[in-house]
């Protein structure tokens, strides 16, 4: 991947009729799939009447973003700033705009999260009928290019500005930005889980070390679970996962055949029969044959991994769903409230969530960081966990 390199800003503010001061600020803009990030300056549109405009602190990058990189959402059209997991300061509010997306007051300078995905307002039939707002018939999201009214240079995170309109989620947060940082694998992670209610004595296995599979782990945990067992790598992911919550790690690259994982997730069960649930956040599509192999006959396997696609994976109806009786289920998407439930938790200060961010890059690394997650999680000779991309560095 070629390195990002500056152009002349695309042009100059409009001050007339007294207006406030324009603003401009740079942007790493992707050209195409597995194309160049360029970081290119331009003018902030005026702020929307009912939307916020964001002075970016910290992005997290997120393995869809690699994904995207990639091309593997077929309707995404380049070019393209991506970045969904953002925080700021509010440096320019609407007049219409009085509170956050739950009712917390707020004020230029305030800290903020962006909540990426954007609705229909309600009128969609899984909005309005099914409430399934996550199933959103009109559903965007912040860092996909949410608006295609408007520049592309701050629909994303990986900017120094994010220009949101009316209707795009926003929360008041209480800490610092790189503790917040992860709220939006936080709110996937809140989702996931709550679709199951553990009872006394049941037993997790978590596929995938990384953002996602960490934060499942912690809410696992929160949430009732009595033992957690997270599989993957590299040992400082396992390691972040434990504190988290996870009582035993498997790591992938010392049991390296599905056999082994799954002979040492059974030895950690109850009867040796397997888990009561199986979670799969790892994105790899192998996995969840090996996942529905960990499980107990009448277990639940639940796939959270795959927002993008990975490709096919063979399945016997007869031995991996029928016979064992399980429970299959996948979980696109979040929503509010598990955003507002996710806050809730970093807040409490109850979690290591800072230590989620391993490194952190100024924008015209964007794409290190993105080789990065593409390859075996290693930047500069050191693992990573999760990058974010700080534009003020």
């Amino acid at each position: 991947m070629r390195p990002a390199r500056a152009r002349p800003k695309a042009g100059a503010p409009d001050l007339a009729g007294g207006i406030a001061m324009a603003l401009t600020g740079r942007a790493a803009v992707l050209d195409k799939p597995f194309g160049t990030f360029t970081v290119e300056e331009a003018v902030v549109p005026e702020v929307d009447p009912g939307g916020i405009i964001i002075r970016q602190e910290m992005t997290g990058v997120c393995g869809t973003d690699a994904h995207l990189y990639e091309g593997r959402l077929f309707y995404l059209k380049y070019p393209i700033v991506m970045g969904h997991e953002v925080v700021g300061t509010i440096e320019r509010l609407g007049p219409k705009v009085k509170t956050d997306s739950s009712g917390r007051p707020v004020k230029e300078g305030d800290r903020v999260y962006i909540i990426p995905g954007t609705r229909c307002g309600g009128t969609c039939y899984y909005c309005s009928v099914l409430l399934q707002p996550n199933l959103c018939l009109g559903a965007g999201g912040f860092g996909f290019r949410p608006y295609p009214d408007q520049p592309i240079h701050f629909q994303g995170g990986f900017a120094d500005y994010q220009w949101l309109k009316e209707g795009t989620g926003f929360l008041k947060v209480e800490t610092d930005a790189q503790t917040i940082c992860a709220l939006e694998p936080l709110a996937i992670a809140t989702h996931v889980v709550t679709q199951y209610h553990f009872r006394p004595g049941e037993t997790v296995a978590v596929q995938g070390a990384g953002a996602i599979g960490q934060l499942v782990c912690m809410v696992a945990k929160a949430t009732g679970a009595t033992k957690v067992i997270v599989i993957g790598a590299p040992e400082s992911r396992l390691e972040l996962a434990k504190r988290m919550g996870a009582d035993v790690a498997i790591n992938i690259e010392d049991a390296q055949t599905p056999a082994e994982r799954v002979a040492l997730v059974q030895k950690e069960t109850e009867g040796s029969f397997g888990a009561d649930v199986v979670i799969e956040c790892t994105g790899v599509p192998a996995a969840t044959v090996e996942g529905i192999d960990m499980l107990r006959r009448g277990g639940t396997y639940l796939v959270a991994g795959h927002f993008t696609d990975s490709g096919n994976v063979e399945i016997n109806p007869f031995a991996h769903i029928t016979r064992k009786n399980i429970t299959l289920r996948g979980i696109w998407s979040s929503e509010r409230t598990h955003f507002v439930r996710a806050r809730s938790l970093v807040e409490s200060g109850k979690y290591p969530m800072r230590d989620v961010i391993s490194h952190v890059l100024p924008l015209e690394r964007l794409g290190d960081a993105i080789e990065a997650m593409r390859g075996r999680y290693r930047l500069d000779g050191e693992e990573i966990r999760k990058i974010g991309i700080a534009s003020a560095l």
